[in-house]
């Protein structure tokens, strides 16, 4: 230690730590001390030896953010323990998406290999799948191609980074812990920990480092959806942060927007990204935010990736009266069309429809939505709804779902069947009047999969099923699971932004659109979720499928790209 001196200026790496004196010597948090030497040389570790790897800055030299060096890099590999070795056992980095956490990871992943001269040092790269595991080791393996330095130290094979003078490697491993026995970690990146789906491959590997004498794991995601493994790291995080878990040896750093915070305010995006403006381009980032603002169900894929917000797996779905920016009115309300929804049977008999049929099994509502593209005589797409419900529930379900259903039945937007139960043979008949009446695409012909004209929710329909194909209806089942329902789902979508079909203001399928969530799986598919809507969708639902199965018709005039090509199942 050097003699004792007057207090220096306090370093920008201990802006987050109130409680660190100067004791003559050293800074001190506690038992920690702060070595401002070993802090410099991992700083400089990055523009020194590495080069970034994307874009406008690939190859150039890798200077870090004043949030990456000070918040980060510093107190990371700078705070001590009386005997020399890192405070810091664990890391975790909460920021927003474009914020360059993966190339910080990449670098980091190379400093503890080098840095740390640990011999036979195996530093991992881990996530949710092991594609993902290989961004970051494949960021760090393109660092060192890039690097004169690095280039005579390190070999790059094929699913090793292998430094020989130390016998040390950097590798990818797959999403799960089975067969990874004998590991002996010395430094762990985890990247996107909102995606794992449990925590135990990082278990495992965390396990494996009790040997050694100063492991690090560093851990760097954005917020997910509430209700996963993610969350409760997340949970973890913020009680060490607000001090309800005492742990010294994590570090914990949060870019993000709070929950009381206005999401469309500047101020609020810039907290959330600090490299706003830079690696987060400002046209890319206002257009999201664009898209968010005048589609429900990208509000909280904004918050999440763009804000590092933490939000529901439901959301809101469709618009119902909003205004673009250039002043356009859009949104469910203003597809209703010129012809009441009264007057709608009457417009569009004999023409050629898809018809989707949402069965209740009990006691609840029933939807059958036709779906008529365009065709001679039709210039936009139009629907027909039909809804039931049993007679004797109309009162007590009223007062249970808040909704107007005896008004609904006198004004004919919602028909009844006899007693408590819902009568199947009863709707089967209004299904085959209707055939009658309107165009039922591919009527008289062995129903499949390419062929269906009429789809219906296979569960518990099997009966209903038989008895309409003994009619000559070509009805199909159709499945609820997002392969079947994601394309249609986003087709509906697009017509409502778009103005681009005529329902013809039918109450209830109104309030059904108004009430809709929607559930999103991780790979961006999406389906109307029943179990999570305010009120019933089954409306939506049905229309849905009747999307579907015309979407799947050869002579149907409905655009669909491949990624949203549908099967029924």
């Amino acid at each position: 230690m050097a003699d004792k001196v007057k207090a220096p200026p306090r370093p920008a790496a201990l802006a987050r730590y109130p409680n660190a004196r100067w004791d003559g010597e050293v800074w001190r948090d506690g038992r920690f001390w702060f070595d401002e030497r070993a802090a410099e040389k991992a700083a400089e570790f990055f523009p020194r030896h590495l080069r970034l790897t994307t874009g406008e800055w690939a190859n150039k030299p890798f200077v870090l953010q004043p949030w990456q060096e000070h918040d980060i890099v510093r107190p990371l590999f700078g705070w001590k323990r009386e005997d020399g070795t890192r405070r810091y056992r664990r890391c975790f980095v909460w920021v927003a998406r474009k914020n360059g956490k993966t190339e910080l990871a990449a670098g980091i992943a190379l400093l503890m290999l080098l840095g740390d001269a640990e011999p036979a040092g195996e530093v991992y790269s881990i996530a949710s799948e092991g594609d993902q595991a290989r961004i970051v080791f494949e960021k760090a393996a393109m660092m060192v191609a890039y690097s004169a330095s690095l280039s005579s130290l390190i070999e790059c094979l094929k699913h090793s980074i292998y430094v020989p003078q130390l016998n040390a490697s950097f590798k990818a491993l797959s999403g799960k812990p089975q067969g990874k026995h004998g590991l002996n970690m010395s430094g762990l990146i985890g990247d996107e920990v909102h995606e794992w789906k449990s925590g135990d491959l990082y278990t495992f590997i965390h396990d494996s480092c009790g040997t050694r004498r100063q492991p690090l794991e560093v851990m760097i995601s954005t917020a997910g959806v509430k209700g996963t493994h993610g969350e409760e790291v997340w949970k973890e995080c913020e009680a060490i942060l607000s001090g309800d878990i005492e742990d010294d040896e994590t570090l914990v750093v949060v870019y993000a927007a709070g929950a009381e915070d206005d999401w469309k305010d500047e101020k609020t995006w810039r907290k959330a990204n600090p490299n706003y403006g830079e690696t987060v381009k400002v046209d890319s980032f206002l257009a999201d935010f664009n898209r968010a603002r005048q589609t429900p169900r990208l509000e909280n894929d904004f918050k999440r990736y763009r804000l590092n917000m933490w939000t529901e797996q439901m959301v809101r779905w469709l618009p119902i009266d909003a205004v673009d920016d250039a002043g356009k009115a859009f949104g469910w309300d203003h597809c209703a069309g010129p012809v009441d929804w009264k007057a709608l049977e009457a417009r569009l008999a004999g023409k050629r429809c898809f018809g989707g049929l949402d069965l209740s099994a009990v006691q609840d509502l029933s939807a059958l939505l036709w779906w008529f593209p365009v065709q001679e005589g039709l210039d936009t797409p139009a629907l027909l709804a039909r809804f039931w419900k049993p007679r004797d529930l109309l009162k007590e379900h009223g007062r249970r779902d808040r909704l107007p259903y005896e008004q609904w039945v006198r004004d004919g937007a919602l028909l009844t069947t006899d007693g408590n139960v819902i009568d199947h043979e009863a709707i089967r008949r209004q299904v085959i009047a209707d055939a009658e009446v309107f165009n039922v695409a591919h009527m008289g012909e062995p129903p499949s999969a390419d062929t269906g004209g009429i789809a219906i929710d296979r569960f518990d329909a099997t009966e209903t099923l038989v008895k309409l194909m003994g009619e000559g209806l070509p009805v199909v089942k159709y499945g609820q699971g997002f392969v079947s329902m994601s394309g249609p789902a986003k087709e509906l979508e697009r017509l409502v932004l778009a103005n681009a079909f005529h329902h013809g203001g039918h109450p209830v399928l109104a309030r059904h659109a108004r009430a809709v969530a929607i559930q999103t799986d991780p790979a961006g598919n999406i389906k109307p979720a029943k179990d999570k809507s305010s009120q019933r969708i089954d409306g939506i639902v049905a229309l849905c499928m009747a999307l579907g199965i015309a979407a799947q018709d050869r002579g149907s005039s409905m655009m669909i790209t491949a990624s949203d090509a549908l099967m029924v199942i």
